[in-house]
Order: C-alpha cells, then structure tokens, then sequence
C-alpha cells in the first residue's frame, strides 16, 4: 500500500511489496494450522513445526515491508517540504489524496460484502448491525491509515531533528525492548481489546518501521545483502532449534504478532537491497534502463495489494473454510501435502484477487480520479 504512484517506479521494490503481500497471504492460510501445533491441540512433527514457525514470520514481515515503502517515500517528501510557506495547507492536501482510495476501496468491499453475505453466501460477522468487521478486522487499515495521516508531522518533527536517524534507531531499540517482554514474559490473555496495551504495540511497532522506511531512503547500507544473509540464517536457526526441538512455547514467542524483531529486520535489510542502494553507493535501481516484461506485470498488480488485504480480511469467512478444508484433506497424505496445498491455494487466491481488483476496484477509483 502506498499513496498515487509515480509514472516511473522502482520495480524492485515492486516486487518486494508482491513478495510481502505473498507472505502475509500465506501466512493468513496457516495461521489456524500454527496456533493449532502451539496450543497443543494438534500433534505437528518437528519438521512441520519449523516450517509453520517459518511461515509466522511472514506475517509480521510483510506488514513491516508496508509500512517500511510508505516511510521510505513519504517521510523525506514531508521533511524536505516542511521550512516551505504553505506547509500545512499542501500536507492537508496530500493526505486526503492519499486518504481517499483508501476509504473508497473500504466502502467498495464493504458494500461488496454486504450484497455477498445477503443474497448470495451469509456470512456471519458481516451485517449493518455490527462493526467488528470492519473495525477490528480491518485494523491493519485503520493503522496505516493514521500514520499516513501523521506523516504531515512526522515530517515537520523530522526536519527539526538535529539526528533524526539516530533517534529512531534509539527508537527501535526501546520498543523491540518492550516487544521481546511481550513475547517471551508478558504475552497477555487470548483474547485482546483492541485499547490493550500489548495490542497497541502492534500499532507502536508499525509506526516505527515507517520511520525507519524514512531513515533508510537515501542511504547507502553496507554489506546489505550480506546482512539480509545473516538474518535468513538467524531465521532459519532460531526457527529450527525451536521446531526440531519440539518447543512450542519458544516457536509461539520468537514470531509473537508483530512483535518479532527478525521479522522486522528481515523487512528492514529487504528494502535496503530492493531500493537499490547497498553496492557502494550506486543506486543500482537507476541503472536499470530496460524494464522487463515480468517487471512491467508485478508493477501493474501491486495497485491492486490494498484490495487484496480488504477483501482478504472482509471475505475471510468464505475463504478461509474452503482452504481449510482443502489443507485438511491434503494433511491424509502427509504434512508435506497440507503445506504444499496450502502454499498454493493461498497464492491462487492471491493471483485471482489481484487480477479481480485490477479489472474492479483500480478502473472505478481511475474514474473518481482516486488512482
């Protein structure tokens, strides 16, 4: 998700924003499966556990991979603009250009879902007399939506920073801190209010990767695909001594919500190599001249990941029981086929949702001049 882009964009990054939301679909597929083999209730072998401890990384690392885009591109924009006369009034401005595809694609699948679940297929959560659905179902929206909404500030704050990178280097380390207590000491209840403390962390941390998507533009990041290296190591051996040791509880707390630091630094070492600025100072994204085919495709889907993740979210109830099923009847030949059949489903869904967006949602905001 990002605001209008431009003519010319940067397929690298292009192709990481299709990579995270890949993640994050995937993910939503097996988050039942997951959860399911951490509270006990099913008896997942070793191997599986590493490779459902993998894929909850992939959740927190695709939202950090958003919110990361959007601070790379609309902080030093803010910041750069924020000594001009006339501030206010054009970050007004820009923020409702940017705010509105985002509440029309809302209301678009909303209403969507509303005639699905009344003439076609009921779905339970989704009525005119409730508004979880659309509250706490949608609150990774709801949380972009009001950083966007701040980056007018962020931006004003920013420009009179004397450091502003090491501040929110010192930033990240304070809420991590906190956010490793969350996950390994103080987790909370199952259920969460949506003003709970631990809950709003989420936001916190959210928050914080757009600040640090604005401290990574325009700066060269050594040894960056090393270090992005280093952190699928990290991931893997973590992940794996957790899973082949059958520790459920360490394989819960290193991929807790989005509170999982390697989550995060895979995210933040992603876009250092996708932006192009980690070999010596060469921005390697201008130097690609020719664009290739599959490129010019992934740029012409990524519009549509902000309909995806509404209408993944508002359509869940019919979605998610079919692909249960499918992973259920795939799991009688073993747990190599529930995750190859949930692999595939979800990234079907993916594509099919996506080219559904691009044929719906892209050509109705074009014709409100929302895109």
């Amino acid at each position: 998700m990002s605001e209008r882009a431009p003519q010319r964009r940067n397929p690298r990054i292009e192709v990481l924003r299709l990579v995270a939301i890949a993640g994050i679909a995937v993910f939503h597929t097996f988050q039942t499966w997951f959860d399911a083999a951490t509270d006990g209730s099913w008896q997942a072998s070793p191997p599986a556990l590493f490779a459902l401890g993998l894929i909850s990384l992939l959740g927190a690392y695709g939202n950090h991979v958003f919110f990361l885009i959007s601070g790379y591109f609309l902080v030093p924009r803010a910041a750069a603009a924020a000594r001009a006369p006339g501030y206010w009034a054009d970050q007004a401005r820009r923020t409702v250009r940017r705010a509105l595809p985002i509440l029309a694609s809302v209301l678009l699948y909303a209403l969507l879902a509303l005639a699905v679940s009344t003439w076609l297929v009921p779905m339970e959560r989704v009525s005119l007399a409730k508004t979880q659905w659309l509250v706490g179902g949608l609150q990774f929206i709801w949380v972009y939506l009001v950083v966007v909404a701040a980056t007018p500030i962020i931006g004003w704050v920013w420009a009179r920073v004397r450091r502003p990178r090491a501040a929110v280097a010192v930033l990240v380390a304070l809420i991590f801190a906190v956010n490793a207590y969350i996950a390994f000491v103080s987790p909370g209840g199952e259920e969460r209010g949506l003003l709970e403390w631990r809950k709003l962390m989420s936001a916190v941390s959210y928050l914080v990767a757009f600040l640090t998507g604005g401290a990574l533009s325009g700066r060269v990041v050594p040894h960056a695909r090393a270090l992005l290296g280093t952190c699928v190591a990290v991931a893997l051996v973590t992940e794996g001594a957790a899973g082949l040791s059958g520790n459920t509880a360490l394989l819960a707390a290193l991929s807790f919500k989005s509170t999982s630091l390697v989550s995060f630094a895979l995210a933040v070492f992603s876009l250092a190599v996708a932006s192009g600025r980690s070999e010596g100072g060469r921005n390697v994204a201008q130097e690609d001249e020719k664009i290739t085919r599959p490129a010019c495709l992934v740029c012409e889907l990524t519009p549509s990941i902000l309909g995806f993740c509404v209408a993944q979210s508002l359509f869940g109830s019919i979605w998610h029981p079919l692909v249960d099923d499918l992973c259920t009847a795939a799991l009688a030949s073993g747990e190599a086929a529930l995750l190859v059949a949930g692999v595939a489903a979800s990234l079907v869904l993916l594509v099919c949702v996506l080219a559904l967006d691009r044929l719906v949602r892209i050509p109705l905001l074009r014709l409100l001049h929302l895109a």
